[in-house]
């Protein structure tokens, strides 16, 4: 099962934008829905040279990669999407008893909440 709802209407030519588009997940939705012959914009810390827009998020804080965001959105996504995907984040291996546990927490803490 894919996860998509087999009673929407997938056809090519849908226009999709995903959040986290250039990271593992990403980069294997935006793969996807190109396959598919879809429309992508990816939005992240990089280019996504697979994606037809990018969206490269700046700023040092939170709401300033909003604004920016938000600026360049409008500006490159001219038609309304039918779908936006979610996928960013950070992850970090190992476990508990690591000493760099605290120090991977942290930054999967920061990457998820500011960038």
């Amino acid at each position: 099962s894919s996860g998509i709802n087999a009673e929407w209407p997938l056809r090519p030519g849908m226009r999709v934008a995903v959040y986290g588009g250039k990271g593992a997940l990403g980069s294997t939705l935006v793969n996807h829905f190109k396959s598919k012959d879809w429309w992508v914009c990816s939005i992240d810390l990089r280019e996504n040279p697979e994606a037809d827009v990018n969206v490269v998020v700046k700023g040092a804080t939170l709401e300033e990669q909003a604004a920016h965001v938000n600026k360049e959105v409008a500006t490159l996504v001219t038609e309304k999407l039918d779908a936006l995907y979610c996928v960013a984040g950070g992850w970090a291996g190992g476990d508990a008893s690591h000493e760099n546990f605290i120090k991977n927490t942290d930054l999967m803490m920061k990457q998820r909440s500011v960038s």
